[in-house]
């Protein structure tokens, strides 16, 4: 039998702000204390366990805008780690061991979180996606909802930008595509579908370093049509293969950055937070390890935001 191909465990980054309205056009940063943030973590500490048995908890659920929040733990007096569960319903679907599953069923999936504390006053939460599962969305309406109510609190979402990766040695770009019919005529037209991925040569090979470099990471942050051109307009000129800009799905460039070998979501698939794989290699029923998750999410909300915040 195959092997189940998992879906990557992969991070997005988000910070809470709290704001006062000065006038229509300007507002005012009011920080967090760290009262509020203990406050904060209360609330998530005193969520209880989610029983599916219990049915006053599945109708909530049903009809609930907020997302279930469990097992949280403090990790320091600035970090408070847990798990959220995220809401699946509205449509019907068979499944192969239990057939079909009705519409007006909810499916929980759960994903991990972590908040952090900055000598700023802002608020950073790490959200946790599986492939293309999610639900910041909804954690973020959850987490709102245990802040003070004095204030405005707005939530951002943080991108990576090309100096994050200032220095980086491109050594594998991964292009994914879908190639729709060019013209509608009454004969039969088919798409096509897929994958190509080109490396260098060797660690000598600067034809293609300099060209990744300049042509897509030199473009990271920008709109995604802008990359999605680059990446079109490189294939082009070096003859791989004639891609439109629309027919680009995502593009992804495996780098050497500070000595580690990462994966750089050059296109976010249409999500404006970045997604920063997790490197998780131990799942359990398809989801990642707990404490790989909990030391993973930790990592990169130091590389990523507590460095380029607070270490300046």
């Amino acid at each position: 039998m195959a092997e189940k191909k998992r879906e990557e465990a992969t991070c997005s980054f988000h910070s809470f702000v709290r704001e006062k309205r000065i006038d229509d056009n300007n507002s005012e940063q009011i920080p967090f204390t760290a009262d509020d943030f203990a406050s904060f973590c209360d609330h998530l500490m005193s969520q209880p366990e989610v029983d599916l048995r219990d049915e006053q908890t599945r109708n909530r659920i049903k009809t609930s805008l907020y997302a279930p929040v469990e097992h949280c733990e403090i990790i320091d007096d600035r970090t408070i780690f847990g798990r959220f569960r995220a809401p699946y319903t509205g449509h019907s679907y068979e499944n192969t061991d239990v057939g079909e599953v009705p519409e007006s069923s909810v499916s929980l999936r759960p994903f991990f979180f972590i908040a952090y504390f900055a000598e700023d006053g802002k608020i950073y939460v790490g959200s946790q996606y599986l492939g293309t599962f999610g639900g910041w969305g909804k954690l973020e309406r959850t987490l709102r909802s245990f802040f003070p109510k004095d204030h405005r609190v707005v939530s951002y979402a943080y991108r990576h930008s090309a100096s994050s990766y200032a220095g980086a040695k491109p050594k594998e770009v991964r292009v994914n595509f879908s190639r729709r019919p060019r013209e509608i005529t009454g004969k039969a037209a088919f798409g096509q579908r897929g994958a190509m991925t080109f490396k260098q040569m060797s660690n000598e090979d600067s034809t293609f370093k300099i060209t990744v470099t300049e042509s897509i990471l030199a473009n990271i942050g920008k709109p995604t049509a802008v990359i999605k051109k680059a990446v079109s307009d490189m294939l082009s000129d070096n003859e791989m293969l004639s891609l439109r800009q629309e027919d680009i799905e995502d593009c992804t460039v495996v780098a050497t950055v500070d000595g580690k070998t990462t994966t750089i979501n050059v296109i976010e698939s249409g999500h404006f937070a970045t997604r920063f794989p997790l490197g998780i290699v131990d799942y359990i029923k398809g989801h990642p390890d707990k404490n790989k998750a909990k030391a993973a999410m930790a990592a990169l909300l130091d590389s990523q935001i507590i460095s380029r915040s607070e270490r300046v």
